[in-house]
Parts: structure tokens; C-alpha cells; sequence
């Protein structure tokens, strides 16, 4: 593919005997164009070529990569035949595995003993196929449970060592431990097992408070304070005319010292006319509304959902913008059903999470 990385190809037979399943890392952007699959005796040969230019050089020493899973179906079943392959006209080493999941514990993988909140038989079908690379996931999950939080994994040599695997595999299954929460990557330092979420409850709460709770040290860094005039959408929310002046606070949520969040409040600028007179923008707005100006929230609208961070949002909050981010938008009303403040909150997804209590409705 002309950049040099092992492309660390594994093979196995699916049940029906006449389809091979082939799974291929490769570097991010290299595409395959075509294949061919030819049947003579006891060898199977499956070439393959990669789309001219679209492949991006890539150090072997990078966590980056993807996998691609080929299927090839043949006119008569595998049985002992043997699997030829050529990349770009290149032989390349294939390795026929058991699909089968290996070296797990009894407790993950028997469906009668798994934890509850967790996959049932730790994600593994009936089958036992999984990827090469969700073995090693798992298996690295009971590594970072012995080791603890804040603790450092051994080296990726180590690792690949001690499952057996090329180090793509393992950088894939270390990569979505990253995007999970689970672990964490720290420029020349190493890959560090993380604590648990934050867990927030979504209730008429002050959000500080909610991570004082957890031992956290809440904090706030103000990024803007600006009066705008309202859209038609916004002043449908707030109740007001378009064009009516709003206040827009947009600051960076903390909990201790780290970036968790950013979140933009916008209020009706002549209901609060006094309130940057006795607001800190350090501190917790909905403490400064109920507490100084006797504001009472009775309650309030939320909508969740999983984005990715804009460029400028990810910036801001120092995290990596192909993370997942979880977005909150609430409309807090007062006793008299008036809208008291429209939040756009974003909060890092592997960092936090929420929680709710649910009643029946009457």
C-alpha cells in the first residue's frame, strides 16, 4: 500500500463453511478498489487493490488506523484449502484464527453470571464471534479493574505481547476504551485508567452542588457576556419579541480544575435588569437567580442528546473534537409558567453522564 505498515490480516470460516470473513488494518483513509477471489485445488487466492491515492502515510508508532472486514464467498467450502493473499500484487501473511473469544474469564463470558448494568456475556453473541479486537477490550477492562484508577497501563509492546495481537488490534481496542471514558492518553506520558463518570441528576438543581456531592470542586470561567437581540426561535422561548434584548452568559464548566462542559444561558435582558450587578460569573447563576433576586424555578423542559464539538466548542473545552459529547437543552419555567432561562449545555461523554428519577404520571 506504499506506506509501510503491516497490514496484519486475520482469516477464519464462517458456519457455512463456504464464506471467509477477513479482517485487515490498514491506515486511516487506505480504501480498497477491487478484488479478486480464485479457486484452484488446495489454495484459495483473494488479491486485493488499493484505490490509488487514497491512502494517507502513517507511523507505525501512531495509535491511528482502521479495520476493514472482507467477505469472500467461494463455490465450495474451505475445509483445509489453503489462503493466498496479495495486496497491490504484494504477498502478505495471513493468520487463520478460531473465532471464538479467548482467554476470558468464566464470570464474563458465562450469560448466567454477568454483572448486572453491564452487556450481557460481556458483549459476546451465542456464537462466539467477536472481533479480534473486542477480545483484547475485555480483556484489557479486567486489567484496568486490577490495576485501579490513575493507575498507568504497561507499554503497547507489553500488551500486544502479553494477548498476542498485532498492535493495530490493540490500538483499537484502546481507542474505544478512550472514547468510553474508561481510559485516557496523555501526550509523552502514557495511557492512564480513569475514574468513574461524573454522574449528574437531571432535576431543578444547581449543577455545583451536584458535583460538590461527588467530592468534585466545581468551577466556572466566563467566555462571554454580551446582549443580543433575540431570534424569532429564542424569543418564542423566553416569551418576548424578536428583537428584545437578551443576555447571554457562555462559560466553561470545571470540575476540579478540568474542563468538563461549556454552557451558553440566555435570559430576557428587562426581566433581570440588576443581575450583572450582583452575579459572579465564577459562581453558580442558578444559586445568584433564586438566592439574590428571589427567582423561583419550578420547573423545566430537557431535551439530551450525542453530538460532536464544533472546532471552536472542542477548543474551549480542551478535548479531542471526534469525542462524543452529550447536549443538553432546558427551558427553565417560573410557578407562573413563565420562561425563566434558555441553557445550551455541552458536557464531555467521557466524563460525565446523568441521571433521572421516573414517576408515573397522574
Amino acid at each position: 500500500m506504499g506506506t509501510g505498515i503491516a497490514l496484519h490480516p486475520i482469516w477464519w470460516v464462517e458456519q457455512n463453511e463456504t464464506e471467509l470473513a477477513i479482517q485487515v488494518t490498514h491506515p486511516e483513509g487506505a480504501r480498497f478498489a477491487d478484488r479478486a477471489v480464485s479457486e484452484a485445488g488446495a489454495e484459495v487466492k483473494v488479491e486485493l487493490a488499493t484505490l490509488a491515492g487514497a491512502e494517507t502515510p502513517v507511523e507505525t508508532d501512531r495509535l491511528t488506523g482502521a479495520l476493514s472486514t472482507l467477505r469472500v464467498r467461494l463455490r465450495e467450502p474451505m475445509a483445509d484449502r489453503r489462503l493466498v493473499m496479495l495486496v497491490d500484487g504484494e504477498p502478505i501473511t495471513a493468520a487463520r484464527v478460531n473465532p471464538t473469544i479467548q482467554n476470558l474469564t468464566t464470570d464474563l463470558a458465562d450469560p448466567a453470571r454477568h454483572r448486572a448494568g453491564e452487556p450481557v456475556r460481556a458483549g459476546i453473541p451465542e456464537d462466539g464471534r467477536v472481533p479480534r479486537y473486542y477480545a483484547v477490550k475485555t480483556q484489557l477492562l479486567e486489567l484496568t479493574g486490577k490495576l485501579g484508577e490513575g493507575a498507568a497501563l504497561p507499554s503497547e509492546r507489553e500488551l500486544a505481547e502479553r494477548f498476542g495481537v498485532a498492535r493495530m488490534t490493540l490500538r483499537q481496542a484502546v481507542s474505544e476504551l478512550v472514547l468510553e471514558g474508561k481510559l485516557q492518553r496523555r501526550h509523552g506520558s502514557g495511557t492512564y485508567v480513569m475514574p468513574p463518570k461524573l454522574v449528574q441528576p437531571l432535576s431543578l438543581a444547581s449543577l455545583s452542588e451536584g458535583l460538590r456531592r461527588q467530592g468534585a470542586t466545581p468551577g466556572r470561567k466566563l467566555v462571554t457576556l454580551e446582549h443580543l437581540p433575540a431570534d424569532p426561535t429564542l424569543a418564542a422561548d423566553l416569551h418576548i419579541a424578536p428583537g428584545d434584548l437578551v443576555l447571554h452568559i457562555e462559560r466553561t464548566v470545571e470540575a476540579t480544575g478540568q474542563n468538563v462542559g461549556l454552557e451558553s444561558t440566555y435570559l430576557a435582558a428587562a426581566r433581570f435588569p440588576s443581575l450583572l450587578d450582583v452575579f459572579d460569573p465564577a459562581t453558580s447563576l442558578y444559586n445568584c437567580l433564586a438566592n439574590r433576586l428571589g427567582v423561583v424555578f419550578a420547573e423545566a423542559e430537557e431535551r439530551v442528546e450525542t453530538v460532536l464539538a464544533t472546532p471552536r466548542e472542542a477548543k474551549l473545552i480542551g478535548t479531542n473534537p471526534a469525542l462524543p459529547m452529550l447536549l443538553l437543552h432546558r427551558r427553565s419555567l417560573d410557578p407562573d409558567g413563565v420562561p425563566i432561562e434558555r441553557v445550551r449545555s455541552l458536557f464531555r461523554g467521557d466524563r460525565f453522564s446523568f441521571s433521572t428519577r421516573l414517576r408515573p404520571e397522574h
